[in-house]
């Protein structure tokens, strides 16, 4: 593992470890504002009450080239053996839409595979953040499955019509609550290495 606090570059981005710093930048984001942003991040209360206390971390920030910190990574559920690990990734509000995501993670990707010594990264995703999905897929990230979390039943009371009717595919109405569908998706070593590897020669023709 490098002490490098630079992990990875991209045109526009730094990748870097954080700083105890960043988490006051963090917090003086705005919220989001779409309707939907109040389910991406989810709870798995499956693994609630699990072993948390040893759930090894490590969190980098995604800053521009004058150091704006524009989003964070994390990497949690560690597992050394196998050499996995699940992503997180954050974007603030005033910066989504402009490429960061993909931009960032892909440089990330780099790092993560070769001076990391990562084999496998997994993560989950609200199948109804399709800017985030649309982002997995370009990267190379597989499905592998699907789970559903509770929403709390309040939730379908804040969305209008239209897009009721867009997510309904997506979620499950009960008695006692609203459950929203999670991808799982995954990307391992190799697949990555395979990916660029189809990406020079297509780039190269």
């Amino acid at each position: 593992m490098t002490n490098d606090p630079i992990i990875a570059t991209a045109p526009r981005l730094i990748i870097r470890r954080w700083q105890r710093v960043d988490y006051q930048t963090m917090d003086r984001w705005p919220p989001f504002t779409e309707p939907l942003s109040s389910i991406w991040n989810l709870p798995d209360r499956v693994t609630i009450g699990g072993d948390w206390m040893n759930d090894i971390r490590r969190t980098y920030a995604i800053v521009l080239r004058d150091n704006t910190l524009v989003g964070r990574i994390t990497l949690r559920n560690i597992d050394s053996a196998s050499g996995s690990a699940r992503l997180g990734i954050t974007i603030g509000a005033p910066y989504v839409s402009q490429g960061y995501g993909t931009e960032g993670l892909a440089a990330f990707l780099q790092a993560f595979f070769s001076t990391l010594g990562f084999q496998t990264m997994v993560l989950d995703v609200a199948s109804v953040n399709e800017r985030a999905v649309r982002c997995y897929r370009r990267l190379g990230f597989q499905y592998n499955g699907h789970h559903w979390r509770d929403a709390g039943w309040r939730f379908m009371q804040t969305l209008d019509q239209a897009t009721r009717e867009r997510i309904a595919p997506f979620i499950k109405e009960g008695r006692h609550g609203v459950w929203v569908q999670f991808y799982d998706m995954t990307l391992a070593r190799s697949d990555w290495q395979a990916a660029q590897h189809r990406s020079v020669i297509h780039v190269n023709q």
